[in-house]
């Protein structure tokens, strides 16, 4: 065997391995495999640097920019409460109409963009109408996976895999070529909801008992009983000493919200405050630790439950942390919101529970979730800024008119350059980008904010492992394994065969590392039971969406925390409809490109 070979396939295994097991980030795992590809003469540096100038790359950071856009303006929003309005109460049709809805925004948009726009949303309306939230966050969800379908911009997937067939001088696909798949998909999966979402959907509903929305709120957190007033007394040995001096977090796990008194009536908790005779202090934390804090300390308890003084303009917030937040990796502590940005962390649920204990050391996962208290104006920035996701109702000021027009007409402008000329996406979609900023839709500096750089990295750094495989002869070797195990199946088997195996590498690793690997294999088996490159690369590209069964995906690790979800409720619902999608799939492209 060549040896050229032999590393190729070492250094393929080696990035295989790196992608499933999380060791490194999934971006760099893709720059040293394309570095190393370099380095053992499998790619030429031109060939490297192929991915970074690729169609792929250009045209998803015009996505993100012009889904960003769309967002600010309020183009989404004003959409998303307007579907909203029209499904009325009934938990069905909520289902059906939001799942269509953001189905068809993940079209046009990064699907963890229309999940993330109807998170808040879906919230609210479970508890307005008393549904649970576990039946309303995983349709959604998938809804969003499946609507990535509809057009070549709307996945990962299928925007790399136009690129990798124009390396090979193949016929490249248009924007709404996989639009006739991707309707019939999204509809099968709007019906799979409608008629089997109470059966497969975990549907768990906390007790609310008639209190007030404000309390209600507090009582869904398990705060209620867990947030006291105290009043310092005169003879308190609390007096003159600081936060970090009283031992209150490191000894007792509690947190003190804040501190007032006649002369202030509101104080920033910070390294510098000291207690005071007289202060009133509202301290957070279990009951026993909290009165145990108490004892002996010269503290008064004025009342037990959260109070806000007069004048005061605070609240909470509750965000969910998405994958692409900068402080992911990073723990509480590390993180200093408290420092930076007054604010305080009172709930931490990470994994569907509550995390009690050590929670400063704490490291960050994607899809927790934190509930914050502070000042109103505070609580803005986690609001508007990328790295949070509201998901309780928070006054936006609001959107112009001008600006969303603005917004729509660029979007709508980038489609029409797309759909009537024979540019490339990229110049359409990027050319959309850029008529957003000149309209002052979006600044330059929120554009650059917008692009989710480890996306763009990933994609650039896979791009040349698909060559080197051809370059060196290992996507021709297991081509020929593959000829031999599926020579005289029928071209639906074949099809089938390919969608199962797409599925099974998207769960394990990125669907972007999925459809690299995989688009030279299946070209080297092309004319097999008669079938063409397109509709082999096209299943691929499509089945590369079908992350359902596992939390592995961006999508269901946001909103596994929210949703209160375990592993084996991905495994109940998602197994069904990831049959369903490979099937539907299978007969489509069978029918419509082999």
């Amino acid at each position: 065997m060549d040896m050229q070979l032999i590393l190729v396939l070492v250094i393929l295994a080696t990035t295989v391995f790196l992608i499933v097991t999380e060791r490194w980030r999934i971006d760099l795992v893709a720059l040293m495999a394309m570095l190393s590809l370099v380095w053992v003469g499998a790619i030429s540096p031109e060939e490297a640097r192929s991915g970074f100038s690729s169609n792929a790359v250009l045209a998803i950071i015009g996505v993100m920019v012009m889904g960003r856009g769309l967002f600010k303006s309020g183009v989404t929003d004003k959409l998303a409460h307007f579907i909203l309005r029209v499904a009325g109460a009934s938990r069905r049709r909520i289902i059906s109409t939001t799942s269509l809805t953001v189905g068809l925004m993940s079209g046009v948009m990064q699907n963890i963009g229309a999940a993330a726009l109807f998170l808040p949303v879906m919230m609210g309306i479970s508890k307005r109408q008393k549904i649970p939230v576990s039946s309303l966050l995983m349709p959604m969800g998938f809804a969003a996976l499946v609507g990535g379908t509809l057009t070549m911009v709307g996945t990962s997937s299928l925007i790399v895999l136009n690129d990798l067939l124009a390396h090979r001088g193949l016929e490249t696909f248009h924007l709404f070529s996989v639009t006739p798949i991707g309707v019939v998909l999204l509809v099968t999966a709007v019906a799979y909801f409608a008629l089997f979402g109470p059966l497969v959907f975990p549907s768990k509903l906390e007790k609310m008992e008639d209190v007030s929305p404000s309390k209600k709120r507090i009582n869904v957190w398990g705060l209620s009983d867990a947030i006291y007033t105290f009043r310092v007394l005169p003879d308190s040995p609390l007096a003159g000493k600081t936060v970090e001096e009283s031992q209150m977090g490191k000894e007792f796990d509690i947190n003190l919200l804040r501190a007032y008194s006649a002369r202030s009536t509101d104080r920033i908790v910070d390294k510098n405050l000291r207690f005071e005779a007289g202060q009133a202090l509202v301290i957070q934390g279990r009951e026993e630790d909290v009165l145990r804090f108490a004892e002996g300390r010269g503290l008064q308890m004025v009342e037990q439950d959260e109070k806000t003084p007069a004048g005061s303009k605070r609240g909470y917030l509750e965000v969910v942390i998405p994958a692409r937040s900068n402080i992911v990796g990073k723990t509480l502590r590390e993180a200093a919101l408290r420092e930076t940005y007054n604010v305080q962390v009172v709930l931490f649920f990470s994994d569907s529970e509550i995390i009690e204990e050590g929670i400063a050391d704490r490291v960050i996962k994607a899809g927790d979730t934190l509930v914050l208290h502070g000042r109103k104006e505070n609580l803005q920035f986690f609001n508007e800024s990328e790295d949070f996701i509201s998901v309780t109702p928070f006054e936006y000021e609001p959107t112009s008119p001008e600006q969303a027009l603005k917004a729509l007409a660029s979007f709508v402008g980038a489609l029409a350059v797309v759909f009537v000329s024979d540019l490339p996406i990229s110049i359409g979609f990027l050319s959309g980008a850029v008529a957003m900023i000149l309209a002052g839709v979006l600044s330059i500096e929120e554009a650059y904010r917008a692009i989710e750089w480890q996306v763009v990295f990933l994609i650039a750094g896979l791009i040349p492992i698909g060559l080197a495989m051809e370059n060196s002869g290992v996507a021709a070797l297991i081509a020929d394994s593959l000829v031999g195990a599926l020579e005289g199946a029928h071209p639906l088997v074949i099809l089938a065969s390919v969608g199962v195996l797409t599925t099974g590498l998207s769960l394990l690793m990125s669907n972007v590392a999925a459809t690299v690997l995989l688009v030279p294999l299946v070209l080297g088996i092309a004319g097999l039971g008669g079938l063409s490159p397109q509709a082999l690369v096209l299943q691929v590209g499509v089945c590369a969406a079908n992350s359902f069964v596992l939390p592995t995906h961006h999508v269901n690790a946001l909103l596994m925390t929210p949703g209160g979800y375990r592993v084996a409720d991905y495994l109940k619902a998602g197994s069904i409809l990831s049959v369903v999608f490979v099937t539907v799939s299978t007969l489509l492209i069978y029918v419509l490109f082999a």
